[in-house]
Protein backbone atom coordinates (compact mmCIF):
# COMPACT_ATOMS: atom_id res chain seq x y z
CA UNK A 1 0.00 0.00 0.00
CA UNK A 2 1.20 3.54 -0.69
CA UNK A 3 1.40 5.79 2.35
CA UNK A 4 -1.60 7.75 1.00
CA UNK A 5 -3.58 4.49 0.89
CA UNK A 6 -2.43 3.80 4.44
CA UNK A 7 -3.72 7.15 5.70
CA UNK A 8 -7.02 6.53 3.91
CA UNK A 9 -7.26 3.09 5.53
CA UNK A 10 -6.71 4.58 8.98
CA UNK A 11 -9.30 7.29 8.27
CA UNK A 12 -11.88 4.58 7.58
CA UNK A 13 -10.70 2.16 10.27
CA UNK A 14 -13.43 0.62 12.42
CA UNK A 15 -16.24 2.46 10.63
CA UNK A 16 -19.23 0.42 9.54
CA UNK A 17 -18.31 0.08 5.85
CA UNK A 18 -14.53 -0.14 6.29
CA UNK A 19 -12.46 -2.90 4.71
CA UNK A 20 -11.02 -5.51 7.07
CA UNK A 21 -7.90 -6.05 4.94
CA UNK A 22 -4.52 -5.76 6.70
CA UNK A 23 -2.90 -2.33 6.55
CA UNK A 24 0.55 -3.05 5.12
CA UNK A 25 3.14 -0.33 5.67
CA UNK A 26 6.52 -0.33 3.93
CA UNK A 27 9.46 0.75 6.06
CA UNK A 28 10.35 3.53 3.59
CA UNK A 29 6.87 5.05 3.96
CA UNK A 30 6.94 5.33 7.75
CA UNK A 31 8.30 8.92 8.06
CA UNK A 32 5.73 10.34 5.59
CA UNK A 33 2.96 8.27 7.14
CA UNK A 34 3.77 9.51 10.65
CA UNK A 35 3.73 13.13 9.47
CA UNK A 36 0.29 12.61 7.98
CA UNK A 37 -1.03 10.72 11.01
CA UNK A 38 -0.01 13.71 13.13
CA UNK A 39 -1.48 16.23 10.70
CA UNK A 40 -4.78 14.35 10.49
CA UNK A 41 -4.79 13.47 14.22
CA UNK A 42 -5.10 9.77 13.50
CA UNK A 43 -2.37 8.48 15.81
CA UNK A 44 -4.92 7.08 18.27
CA UNK A 45 -6.85 5.32 15.52
CA UNK A 46 -3.62 3.90 14.10
CA UNK A 47 -2.64 2.65 17.58
CA UNK A 48 -6.00 0.89 17.89
CA UNK A 49 -5.41 -0.79 14.53
CA UNK A 50 -1.97 -1.94 15.69
CA UNK A 51 -3.42 -3.30 18.93
CA UNK A 52 -6.01 -5.30 17.02
CA UNK A 53 -3.40 -6.85 14.76
CA UNK A 54 -4.51 -5.03 11.62
CA UNK A 55 -1.16 -3.37 10.81
CA UNK A 56 1.73 -5.18 9.13
CA UNK A 57 5.21 -3.65 9.39
CA UNK A 58 7.30 -3.84 12.54
CA UNK A 59 8.92 -0.42 12.16
CA UNK A 60 5.55 1.23 11.54
CA UNK A 61 3.96 -0.48 14.54
CA UNK A 62 6.82 0.61 16.78
CA UNK A 63 6.66 4.23 15.54
CA UNK A 64 2.89 4.40 16.00
CA UNK A 65 3.07 2.99 19.53
CA UNK A 66 5.79 5.43 20.57
CA UNK A 67 3.97 8.43 19.15
CA UNK A 68 0.70 7.30 20.73
CA UNK A 69 2.32 7.33 24.17
CA UNK A 70 3.29 10.97 23.60
CA UNK A 71 -0.18 11.89 22.35
CA UNK A 72 -1.88 10.26 25.32
CA UNK A 73 0.37 12.08 27.77
CA UNK A 74 -0.57 15.39 26.13
CA UNK A 75 -4.28 14.49 26.06
CA UNK A 76 -4.20 13.62 29.76
CA UNK A 77 -2.84 17.09 30.56
CA UNK A 78 -5.54 18.70 28.42
CA UNK A 79 -8.27 16.62 30.05
CA UNK A 80 -7.17 17.74 33.50
CA UNK A 81 -7.10 21.35 32.31
CA UNK A 82 -10.58 21.01 30.82
CA UNK A 83 -11.85 19.79 34.17
CA UNK A 84 -10.18 22.72 35.98
CA UNK A 85 -11.68 25.21 33.52
CA UNK A 86 -15.15 23.70 33.85
CA UNK A 87 -14.92 23.74 37.63
CA UNK A 88 -13.86 27.39 37.65
CA UNK A 89 -16.65 28.42 35.28
CA UNK A 90 -19.20 26.57 37.43
CA UNK A 91 -17.87 28.31 40.55
CA UNK A 92 -18.32 31.63 38.77
CA UNK A 93 -21.91 30.72 37.85
CA UNK A 94 -21.15 30.64 34.11
CA UNK A 95 -23.00 28.12 31.98
CA UNK A 96 -20.72 26.31 29.52
CA UNK A 97 -20.42 23.35 27.17
CA UNK A 98 -17.31 21.32 26.38
CA UNK A 99 -16.80 21.15 22.61
CA UNK A 100 -14.89 19.18 20.01
CA UNK A 101 -12.14 16.66 20.71
CA UNK A 102 -12.13 16.42 24.50
CA UNK A 103 -15.88 15.83 24.49
CA UNK A 104 -16.02 13.59 21.41
CA UNK A 105 -13.24 11.33 22.71
CA UNK A 106 -15.61 10.30 25.49
CA UNK A 107 -18.87 10.56 23.55
CA UNK A 108 -18.35 8.72 20.25
CA UNK A 109 -14.90 7.10 20.05
CA UNK A 110 -14.75 3.34 20.68
CA UNK A 111 -12.11 4.19 23.26
CA UNK A 112 -11.12 7.69 24.35
CA UNK A 113 -7.48 6.93 23.49
CA UNK A 114 -8.47 6.79 19.81
CA UNK A 115 -9.51 10.46 19.59
CA UNK A 116 -6.64 12.91 19.82
CA UNK A 117 -7.18 16.51 20.93
CA UNK A 118 -4.80 19.38 21.43
CA UNK A 119 -6.64 22.11 23.31
CA UNK A 120 -9.62 22.86 25.53
CA UNK A 121 -12.71 24.17 23.72
CA UNK A 122 -15.55 25.59 25.82
CA UNK A 123 -18.71 27.33 24.63
CA UNK A 124 -19.99 30.11 26.90
CA UNK A 125 -23.01 32.39 26.49
CA UNK A 126 -22.25 35.61 24.63
CA UNK A 127 -23.22 37.74 27.62
CA UNK A 128 -20.84 35.74 29.85
CA UNK A 129 -17.75 35.98 27.64
CA UNK A 130 -16.05 38.77 29.62
CA UNK A 131 -16.70 36.98 32.91
CA UNK A 132 -15.42 33.70 31.44
CA UNK A 133 -12.18 35.38 30.34
CA UNK A 134 -11.78 36.75 33.87
CA UNK A 135 -12.48 33.29 35.34
CA UNK A 136 -9.76 31.74 33.21
CA UNK A 137 -7.49 34.58 34.27
CA UNK A 138 -8.09 33.50 37.86
CA UNK A 139 -6.46 30.18 36.95
CA UNK A 140 -3.47 32.01 35.52
CA UNK A 141 -4.44 31.87 31.84
CA UNK A 142 -3.51 34.79 29.61
CA UNK A 143 -4.96 35.96 26.32
CA UNK A 144 -2.96 35.44 23.16
CA UNK A 145 -4.26 38.67 21.63
CA UNK A 146 -5.97 41.75 23.08
CA UNK A 147 -9.62 42.43 22.41
CA UNK A 148 -9.98 44.47 19.23
CA UNK A 149 -12.35 46.93 20.87
CA UNK A 150 -14.32 46.87 24.14
CA UNK A 151 -17.33 44.56 23.71
CA UNK A 152 -16.02 42.91 20.52
CA UNK A 153 -15.57 39.48 22.11
CA UNK A 154 -19.09 39.13 23.47
CA UNK A 155 -20.69 40.53 20.31
CA UNK A 156 -18.62 39.30 17.37
CA UNK A 157 -15.69 37.03 18.23
CA UNK A 158 -15.82 33.37 17.30
CA UNK A 159 -13.62 32.64 20.32
CA UNK A 160 -11.04 34.04 22.70
CA UNK A 161 -7.82 32.06 22.85
CA UNK A 162 -5.88 31.89 26.12
CA UNK A 163 -2.82 29.96 27.24
CA UNK A 164 -2.03 28.29 30.55
CA UNK A 165 1.03 26.16 31.31
CA UNK A 166 1.79 25.84 27.60
CA UNK A 167 -1.73 24.61 26.75
CA UNK A 168 -4.44 26.41 24.81
CA UNK A 169 -7.94 27.26 26.01
CA UNK A 170 -10.50 28.46 23.46
CA UNK A 171 -13.55 30.17 24.92
CA UNK A 172 -16.12 30.07 22.14
CA UNK A 173 -18.97 32.49 21.67
CA UNK A 174 -20.13 30.70 18.54
CA UNK A 175 -19.11 27.56 16.64
CA UNK A 176 -17.67 28.97 13.42
CA UNK A 177 -15.80 32.02 12.18
CA UNK A 178 -17.05 34.38 9.51
CA UNK A 179 -20.59 34.88 8.23
CA UNK A 180 -21.91 31.42 9.13
CA UNK A 181 -20.72 31.93 12.70
CA UNK A 182 -22.40 35.34 12.82
CA UNK A 183 -25.72 33.74 11.83
CA UNK A 184 -25.59 30.99 14.48
CA UNK A 185 -27.96 31.44 17.42
CA UNK A 186 -25.59 30.28 20.21
CA UNK A 187 -28.37 30.15 22.78
CA UNK A 188 -29.81 27.16 20.90
CA UNK A 189 -26.81 25.12 22.06
CA UNK A 190 -27.65 25.56 25.73
CA UNK A 191 -31.18 24.13 25.53
CA UNK A 192 -30.46 20.38 25.72
CA UNK A 193 -27.41 19.62 27.87
CA UNK A 194 -25.49 16.39 28.09
CA UNK A 195 -22.36 15.50 30.06
CA UNK A 196 -19.11 13.59 29.73
CA UNK A 197 -16.91 12.38 32.55
CA UNK A 198 -13.45 13.94 32.61
CA UNK A 199 -10.93 12.83 35.20
CA UNK A 200 -13.71 11.80 37.58
CA UNK A 201 -15.95 14.84 37.13
CA UNK A 202 -19.07 15.35 35.03
CA UNK A 203 -18.52 18.19 32.55
CA UNK A 204 -21.44 19.65 30.55
CA UNK A 205 -21.36 19.27 26.80
CA UNK A 206 -23.72 19.40 23.80
CA UNK A 207 -26.18 16.64 23.08
CA UNK A 208 -25.34 14.32 20.18
CA UNK A 209 -27.50 16.14 17.63
CA UNK A 210 -25.93 19.53 18.37
CA UNK A 211 -22.48 17.95 18.29
CA UNK A 212 -23.25 16.63 14.80
CA UNK A 213 -24.28 20.07 13.54
CA UNK A 214 -21.14 21.56 15.06
CA UNK A 215 -18.95 18.83 13.57
CA UNK A 216 -20.43 19.53 10.12
CA UNK A 217 -19.68 23.23 10.50
CA UNK A 218 -16.13 22.43 11.58
CA UNK A 219 -15.49 20.14 8.60
CA UNK A 220 -16.96 22.60 6.12
CA UNK A 221 -15.60 25.87 7.50
CA UNK A 222 -12.67 25.12 9.79
CA UNK A 223 -10.08 24.94 7.00
CA UNK A 224 -10.09 24.57 3.20
CA UNK A 225 -8.94 20.95 3.62
CA UNK A 226 -10.34 19.29 6.78
CA UNK A 227 -8.24 16.87 8.79
CA UNK A 228 -9.35 13.26 8.70
CA UNK A 229 -10.29 12.95 12.37
CA UNK A 230 -12.91 15.66 11.89
CA UNK A 231 -14.42 13.71 9.00
CA UNK A 232 -14.51 10.65 11.25
CA UNK A 233 -16.27 12.71 13.94
CA UNK A 234 -19.15 13.42 11.54
CA UNK A 235 -19.49 9.73 10.63
CA UNK A 236 -19.27 8.52 14.24
CA UNK A 237 -21.79 11.08 15.47
CA UNK A 238 -24.12 10.34 12.56
CA UNK A 239 -23.94 6.62 13.32
CA UNK A 240 -25.81 7.13 16.60
CA UNK A 241 -29.24 8.42 17.57
CA UNK A 242 -29.78 11.80 15.90
CA UNK A 243 -32.89 13.96 16.03
CA UNK A 244 -32.80 14.79 12.33
CA UNK A 245 -35.96 16.91 12.49
CA UNK A 246 -34.39 19.15 15.12
CA UNK A 247 -31.08 19.21 13.28
CA UNK A 248 -32.76 20.34 10.06
CA UNK A 249 -34.72 23.03 11.92
CA UNK A 250 -31.57 24.30 13.62
CA UNK A 251 -29.57 24.42 10.41
CA UNK A 252 -32.32 26.29 8.61
CA UNK A 253 -32.70 28.71 11.51
CA UNK A 254 -28.99 29.46 11.29
CA UNK A 255 -29.02 29.63 7.46
CA UNK A 256 -26.33 26.95 7.53
CA UNK A 257 -27.56 24.70 4.74
CA UNK A 258 -24.59 25.36 2.44
CA UNK A 259 -22.09 24.62 5.20
CA UNK A 260 -23.69 21.32 6.16
CA UNK A 261 -24.13 20.23 2.55
CA UNK A 262 -20.42 20.89 1.95
CA UNK A 263 -19.51 18.84 5.02
CA UNK A 264 -21.65 15.93 3.86
CA UNK A 265 -20.05 16.02 0.39
CA UNK A 266 -16.56 16.02 1.91
CA UNK A 267 -17.40 13.09 4.16
CA UNK A 268 -18.93 11.10 1.29
CA UNK A 269 -15.89 11.76 -0.93
CA UNK A 270 -13.36 10.84 1.77
CA UNK A 271 -15.08 8.01 3.65
CA UNK A 272 -17.17 6.62 0.81
CA UNK A 273 -20.49 6.25 2.62
CA UNK A 274 -22.93 8.16 4.81
CA UNK A 275 -24.79 7.05 7.93
CA UNK A 276 -28.55 7.31 7.51
CA UNK A 277 -29.00 10.61 9.45
CA UNK A 278 -26.52 12.34 7.15
CA UNK A 279 -28.47 11.11 4.15
CA UNK A 280 -31.61 12.62 5.69
CA UNK A 281 -29.89 15.98 6.16
CA UNK A 282 -28.57 15.90 2.60
CA UNK A 283 -32.04 15.21 1.21
CA UNK A 284 -33.98 17.58 3.47
CA UNK A 285 -31.75 20.64 3.20
CA UNK A 286 -31.57 22.82 0.14
CA UNK A 287 -28.32 24.19 -1.27
CA UNK A 288 -28.44 27.29 0.91
CA UNK A 289 -26.19 30.32 0.64
CA UNK A 290 -23.36 28.77 -1.34
CA UNK A 291 -21.88 32.22 -2.00
CA UNK A 292 -20.95 32.48 1.68
CA UNK A 293 -18.84 29.31 1.54
CA UNK A 294 -16.33 30.85 -0.85
CA UNK A 295 -14.65 33.05 1.75
CA UNK A 296 -13.67 29.97 3.76
CA UNK A 297 -11.78 28.41 0.86
CA UNK A 298 -9.10 31.10 0.54
CA UNK A 299 -5.82 29.65 1.70
CA UNK A 300 -3.74 32.83 1.94
CA UNK A 301 -5.90 35.41 3.68
CA UNK A 302 -9.10 33.79 4.88
CA UNK A 303 -9.44 36.35 7.65
CA UNK A 304 -9.86 39.29 5.27
CA UNK A 305 -12.33 37.41 3.07
CA UNK A 306 -14.37 36.19 6.04
CA UNK A 307 -14.43 39.67 7.55
CA UNK A 308 -15.83 41.14 4.32
CA UNK A 309 -18.43 38.37 4.10
CA UNK A 310 -19.39 38.89 7.74
CA UNK A 311 -20.05 42.57 7.10
CA UNK A 312 -22.58 41.54 4.46
CA UNK A 313 -24.69 39.55 6.95
CA UNK A 314 -24.57 42.10 9.78
CA UNK A 315 -26.98 45.00 9.90
CA UNK A 316 -27.37 48.38 11.55
CA UNK A 317 -25.11 49.29 14.44
CA UNK A 318 -23.57 45.81 14.51
CA UNK A 319 -22.21 46.30 11.02
CA UNK A 320 -20.70 49.68 11.86
CA UNK A 321 -19.12 48.50 15.11
CA UNK A 322 -17.71 45.34 13.52
CA UNK A 323 -16.17 47.34 10.67
CA UNK A 324 -14.56 49.77 13.12
CA UNK A 325 -13.12 46.97 15.24
CA UNK A 326 -11.70 45.09 12.26
CA UNK A 327 -10.52 48.15 10.37
CA UNK A 328 -9.25 50.23 13.29
CA UNK A 329 -8.60 48.18 16.42
CA UNK A 330 -8.43 49.90 19.77
CA UNK A 331 -5.12 51.66 20.36
CA UNK A 332 -4.32 52.24 16.71
CA UNK A 333 -4.62 55.21 14.43
CA UNK A 334 -5.55 55.28 10.79
CA UNK A 335 -1.85 55.71 9.96
CA UNK A 336 -0.97 52.63 12.05
CA UNK A 337 -3.63 50.61 10.26
CA UNK A 338 -2.37 51.59 6.80
CA UNK A 339 1.18 50.71 7.80
CA UNK A 340 -0.03 47.35 9.11
CA UNK A 341 -1.88 46.57 5.92
CA UNK A 342 1.13 47.51 3.81
CA UNK A 343 3.43 45.35 5.91
CA UNK A 344 1.33 42.29 5.06
CA UNK A 345 1.92 42.57 1.35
Amino acid sequence: MSWLDVVSAFTQFDLAQASDRPIVIDDADVPAMMRDLDRHRLVGVAAAAVERGRVEGAIACSAIAARHDEVMASSARIELLARRCSTRLAEAGIDHRLLKGAALAHLVASDSSEREYRDVDLLVPSESMDAAVDAMGDLGARRRRPELRPGFDRRFAKSVTMRLDGLEIDLHRTIAPGPFGALVKPGDLFVLPAAVRLAGRQVPTLDRTDHLVHACYHVALGSPTPVATNLRDVVLLGSGAIDTERAVATIRRWQGEAAVQRAIRLVDESIGWLPAPLGVLRDELDAGRTDMVECYLHGDDRFAEMAKATLRVLTGRDRIDYALAIGLPDGTSAVDRVRGLLSRE
